[in-house]
């Protein structure tokens, strides 16, 4: 089913100048955005939880604690 909607012309630029940037279209970028908003957190998160599985929990344990420790040095 296709649906039109209205967008002002400053909030259609914005989502016109974004969608180029990332080389879609001004179509393609909101719905992308509906598509990402409609997904729930674990859905979000299942591309990280399956890059994690193949890692032991030392080697978890041990990336978290350089990223904290990469954290600390910044503030």
């Amino acid at each position: 089913m296709d649906t039109s909607i209205t967008l002002d012309e400053t909030h259609f630029k914005l989502a016109a100048e974004k969608a180029r940037a990332i080389g879609k279209t001004p179509q393609q970028y909101l719905h992308s955005l509906i598509e990402a908003d409609s997904r729930s957190f674990d859905e979000i998160l299942d591309p990280a939880r399956r890059g994690f599985e193949a890692m032991s929990d030392d080697e978890v344990d041990a990336l978290f604690d350089r990223a904290r420790k990469a954290a600390r040095r910044l503030e």
